[in-house]
């Protein structure tokens, strides 16, 4: 349900002199307190809502200044902030009670590109698919590859640490993060690399990093212990990474991504490109079962596979029943006399294209092999080496996954157990259980993901509306967790809750967030 009709009467005093005064010290940016701009950023792509007192769109990083030195002020203690890209987010990171910073309106430039380096500097509000546009013509484009990348900031990508589809050979968006420029909670400036103006004496920049280093060595046996080696992972403090003790480097940027804003706003990042392939080829091989699809990834991933995504009949049902089917019917045809039930759809890629004919030769010879007595569950396979077509299938399939909203009847699809992510051998049997756990409650829902990396989005739907139902949202979020852990996994962009952490793991994050709290102190982000 939506809030009541608001007007800005319902605004903090507090928060209107703390508007007020920031337009007076120069904010150049936009100032909005209409209840139709606040409603526009009460929801993202979770299932919660947080009517916000403000939103202010910056146009500088000196703007991202002001607003943290005035915020440090005492007498503005009790005013939160929230950073906001594209709203894409799953677990409501971007809502907040308080007031919503927007870097998308006027901070989404490309500053700069170095063609013979490879890199490229942007503002962070730049949405994926325009910074590709613009690296595109010099052969060039930022590899993590997301469902929502039209829409997704490249802000929200380094907050969350983004990954998706490709991500065993291209990585994770930290993977490919160079330096960020991040404004403290007072105001103060920090180059992750080191470069530019020296960091304040006393600043929360200069804290930031002396806590964080000293957290991730002081801690690194529990650090170790905890965190499975994983290519993918949970959204927070990535304090595995940050810190290699073999060598006592410590990368800072490593504890900003992923960090969901809640050390600092980051306003502007230098980002590595990938060479775009000069061959590409997708093989879509059919299932007579969505299990053994699942189980066949491990076998594709050792074929050597770019990327290997999965979807189930519920998926591929929903696609069939739209437009978006009639530009991949005749690529991703029926078997006759077979019924598909799972997809795997494999890419390779690369710029030797012999290289990528030969590897492709060597899956499909394999598959002839199995089609024979439909080993591994195999019914047919298509192979398509045209890039628009291949574009077509990958936009079948991401408009498919937002088909799943669509269904009939109060219960929709929720994304609060959505990214769950195992060792690849660990996927089919943790999938099967999985599915046992929403079966026994009864439920509906829709499989998709990377199962490369072990990867899968599920959607299970429930009445947000019935009581009951977001109970039993909690109770199986925690059953998720715990799930995740048996197989050795991590979960993350869910409700879990404290109570789902073992209590060694509770002890570590909770130290740490204290740690932060005190640098942040209102928190750049509101977490409630």
């Amino acid at each position: 349900m939506l809030p009541r009709l608001h007007t800005q009467t319902d605004i903090h005093p507090t928060v209107q002199v703390f508007l007020q005064q920031l337009e007076a010290n120069g904010f150049s940016g936009d100032i909005e307190t209409q209840y139709s701009s606040r409603l526009a950023v009460a929801t993202d792509n979770s299932v919660y809502q947080k009517l916000p007192q403000a939103v202010v769109h910056p146009r500088t990083t000196q703007d991202v200044q002001l607003i943290g030195e005035l915020a440090n002020q005492d007498k503005f203690s009790s005013v939160t902030f929230s950073p906001r890209g594209g709203g894409t987010g799953t677990n409501g990171q971007s809502l907040t009670s308080g007031v919503v910073v927007d870097l998308s309106r006027h901070m989404n430039k490309v500053l700069e590109i170095n063609e013979d380096e490879g890199w490229v500097r942007v503002q962070t509000g730049i949405v994926k698919d325009a910074l590709n546009d613009a690296v595109r013509p010099h052969g060039y484009f930022f590899s993590p590859d997301l469902s929502t990348s039209n829409r997704a900031t490249l802000g929200g990508m380094v907050n969350t640490d983004a990954s998706g589809q490709g991500s065993l050979k291209y990585g994770k968006t930290s993977d490919h993060v160079l330096s960020l420029q991040a404004v403290f909670a007072d105001g103060s400036l920090l180059e992750s690399d080191g470069s530019g103006a020296a960091v304040p004496s006393g600043s929360f920049a200069e804290r930031a990093l002396a806590v964080s280093k000293n957290v991730c060595q002081s801690q690194r046996t529990l650090i170790d212990e905890k965190f499975p080696p994983l290519n993918r992972f949970l959204t927070g403090y990535d304090l595995k990474n940050a810190y290699q003790p073999d060598s006592d480097d410590f990368d800072f940027t490593r504890i900003l991504c992923g960090a969901e804003g809640s050390l600092a706003f980051i306003t502007e990042a230098k980002l590595n490109l990938t060479p775009i392939p000069k061959a590409r080829t997708l093989i879509n091989v059919k299932y007579n079962s969505f299990d053994s699809a699942l189980r066949n990834a491990p076998f594709m991933v050792e074929a050597n596979a770019l990327s290997v995504e999965t979807v189930d009949s519920r998926v591929l049902n929903l696609a069939k029943q739209d437009i978006v089917w009639h530009t991949v019917s005749d690529l991703i045809s029926e078997v006759p006399g077979k019924e598909m039930q799972g997809l795997n759809m494999v890419e390779y890629a690369g710029q030797d294209e012999q290289e990528v004919a030969r590897a492709v030769k060597a899956l499909t010879d394999s598959l002839d092999e199995k089609l024979k007595t439909e080993q591994d569950g195999i019914i047919g396979y298509q192979i398509t080496n045209d890039v628009a077509s291949i574009g077509r299938i990958y936009n079948m399939r991401k408009k498919a996954v937002g088909l799943l909203g669509a269904v009939k009847g109060s219960a929709k699809p929720i994304a609060f157990a959505e990214d769950t992510c195992v060792p690849p051998e660990n996927l089919a049997d943790f999938i099967a259980e999985f599915r046992v756990l929403l079966d026994g409650h009864n439920l509906n829902y829709g499989m998709f993901g990377h199962v490369d990396a072990g990867v899968l989005h599920v959607r299970p739907a429930l009445d947000m509306c019935d009581p009951n139902q977001e109970a039993l949202m909690h109770q199986i979020s925690d059953e998720v967790v715990a799930l995740v852990a048996k197989y050795g996994g991590l979960m993350w962009g869910s409700t879990v809750r404290a109570s789902a952490l073992s209590t060694d793991l509770s002890f570590l994050v909770t130290s740490c967030l204290t740690s932060y709290a005190e640098l942040s102190l209102r928190a750049i982000l509101s977490i409630k």
